[in-house]
């Protein structure tokens, strides 16, 4: 598949919905990938992050994974990094790259994520303008990609939510299976977008809930940041 290029795709979240995601976009001939997780591996990780073993526990996400990568696919060229995203380094984590994977599960880093892939259009960075953002929680998941003319995460959000007003892995649970689905399918759709399959004027919102699934195609809000550089 001649979509990729010797530029490396950012996966930020290397647990249940980062890791299948990067088995994938390594099935589909990415040559490249950074991993960014600041996270060990945890006994209660293990029945929805199907790529770590009770070995691993208490060793960094990243560094398991580089190497359950690596001894699949001996070509891949893989680099780490042990940090949690903020707005302070984000720039630096996926300069370089040709898309990015956001599959953690901190909020406020899939917006800090969607506002460096829109400064990124403005030209006057070395960031990717494609990338996608997942989430599952219970038995959902959701993912929406971004591409240098579509709508951003703001456009859905205008802000994060308080922290203590969303639930998590830990407080509300997750079904394994539904991760790896998610990471999976949100994986391809972000192969789409470096295809140009979406309209390039819109991000396409994929949720999966107790087994149905819904495709929504999400315009740019006109009063978002991302609409000024089209001003």
């Amino acid at each position: 598949m001649e979509v990729w290029t010797d530029k490396p795709v950012a996966i930020i979240g290397c647990g249940g919905l980062g890791a299948p995601a990067a088995w994938t976009l390594a099935l589909a001939g990415a040559r490249r990938l950074r991993l960014i997780d600041p996270d060990v591996v945890e006994l209660s990780n293990l029945h929805r992050q199907v790529l770590f073993a009770e070995a691993d526990v208490a060793q960094p996400k990243v560094d398991v994974l580089a190497k359950r990568l690596k001894r699949r696919f001996d070509t891949l060229q893989i680099e780490v990094l042990r940090i949690a995203i903020d707005e302070f380094n984000v720039d630096e984590a996926i300069s370089g790259c040709v898309g990015v994977f956001e599959g953690s599960d901190d909020a406020q880093c899939k917006f800090i994520v969607s506002d460096a892939l829109v400064r990124a259009r403005h030209g006057t960075l070395l960031l990717p303008t494609t990338g996608v953002i997942a989430a599952a929680i219970s038995r959902r998941t959701q993912w929406m990609t971004m591409t240098a003319q579509s709508a951003c995460y703001r456009c859905l959000f205008e802000e994060p939510p308080p922290a203590q007003s969303l639930a998590t892995c830990e407080t509300a649970g997750v079904l394994g299976p539904v991760v790896g689905i998610g990471g999976a399918a949100a994986a391809a759709s972000l192969i789409d977008a470096f295809l140009c399959t979406p309209s390039i004027h819109e991000s396409v919102l994929v949720q999966r809930n107790r087994g149905q699934w819904r495709k929504t195609f999400v315009a740019r809000a006109t009063d978002c940041c991302c609409s000024s550089h089209f001003a």
